[in-house]
């Protein structure tokens, strides 16, 4: 869904963001309200600071429906995997875009697990060297019911990797 000049038209997909403290109170909340399955969401900011995080939509983590629906093709549940519906997902980073509040991370967390981007994650979002969203990753790690830590991850371009970037917060 990017194509080669998205660093330019979109520069928050190279990191070094700066959220405002509230905002990640936020995502640290809907973390520990969804414990122990995994909470996930949208963060945006105006297009004209675009390094800058000031708002979050919580997005509901579909994976216990697909899972149910179908548990050979979608094997794992809500406590070590995330979906977000990808209908409403494209029609909030469409009107993101328009409005000039574009969706700049796309946050998930992990139960019990550190704040690394996992192999899953990697496949969910990128394909033959291309970003899949326009976004970077935030993923906040929940350790037995509370927040312990909270990493900023990044899409190396032309590969299907991803590195950890800076987050300051504000």
């Amino acid at each position: 869904m990017t194509g080669s000049g998205e660093a330019q038209s979109r520069p928050w997909i190279a990191g070094e963001l700066v959220i405002s403290s509230q905002v990640l109170a936020e995502l640290h909340a809907h973390a520990l309200a969804g414990y122990p399955s995994e909470s996930c969401g949208f963060v945006s900011g105006p297009a004209a600071d675009p390094r800058r995080l000031d708002a979050s939509e919580r997005q509901e983590n579909e994976a216990d429906k697909y899972h149910r629906l179908d548990p050979e093709t979608f094997p794992r549940t809500s406590r070590t995997y995330f979906k977000i519906n990808e209908m409403r997902a494209a029609r909030a980073f469409d009107q993101g875009a328009a409005s000039g509040r574009p969706i700049k991370v796309i946050y998930h967390s992990h139960c019990d697990a550190g704040a690394y981007f996992s192999a899953e994650d990697a496949a969910t979002f990128a394909n033959e060297g291309q970003l899949m969203w326009p976004a970077a990753f935030i993923v906040v790690s929940v350790m037995e019911g509370k927040v312990a830590d909270t990493k900023l991850w990044v899409h190396v371009p032309g590969t299907n990797d991803f590195r950890e970037s800076t987050l300051t917060v504000e």
